[in-house]
């Protein structure tokens, strides 16, 4: 109940603040093991993505953004966890897999932190496609484009579901996980976001 009031609420103050166009819906499956993988240029990117993507999500957010009064607030209701940085959080990998595994979709920015640049994304961290080859979930590519000025244009672009299902079971080491980041996962995002791969 708390969580669609605050959805809605959002939703009216960010279409005030901007001019949100979200293409590709028709792509989010229902009911099924996801991970939403976007790209990342602002901290207005996961809540524009829980209040629009019209589907239930927990999502990673680094630790420091719980402190921040009403804003950590808003994350938590909105289904963030806090994840610590620097390092492996076990914790925080435990919730994503709990989540996973009960059929809910989990958002994680592979690129595992802000890349404010336009047009460029970030090297992309290969935690999404280990979660989502060890939880056997789809992994749903997602595009952002924005400025995040006042009344400026937001346009978030869904791509197709990426099938990893090849993997399943096998033992992969960091270097295959990141094979399978850039060459499945990342090129995805670049498209949908219009922009291009870190060093390329």
């Amino acid at each position: 109940m708390l969580y669609n009031v605050i959805r809605a609420i959002l939703s009216c103050v960010y279409r005030i603040m901007f001019k949100i166009e979200v293409i590709g819906l028709e792509n989010i499956p229902k009911g099924e093991r996801l991970i939403i993988a976007p790209n990342h240029m602002s901290n207005f990117d996961p809540q524009i993505l829980g209040v629009f993507l019209p589907i239930d999500m927990g999502f990673m957010a680094k630790e420091s953004l719980f402190k921040i009064p009403l804003f950590g607030s808003l994350l938590k209701a909105l289904g963030a966890f806090p994840i610590k940085r620097g390092g492996l959080d076990l914790s925080a990998i435990k919730t994503a897999l709990k989540i996973l595994k009960s059929n809910k979709a989990l958002m994680i920015f592979p690129e595992g932190k802000r890349i404010a640049t336009p047009g460029v994304l970030g090297e992309g961290k290969h935690g999404a496609a280990m979660l989502a080859i060890k939880a056997q979930a789809g992994v749903l590519p997602v595009g952002i484009d924005a400025t995040y000025k006042f009344r400026s244009k937001v346009t978030v672009k869904v791509g197709k579901v990426i099938d990893l299902s090849e993997y399943y079971g096998e033992k992969l080491n960091s270097e295959e996980l990141q094979r399978i980041t850039d060459e499945k996962i990342m090129t995805q995002i670049a498209k949908l976001a219009g922009a291009r791969l870190y060093g390329n």
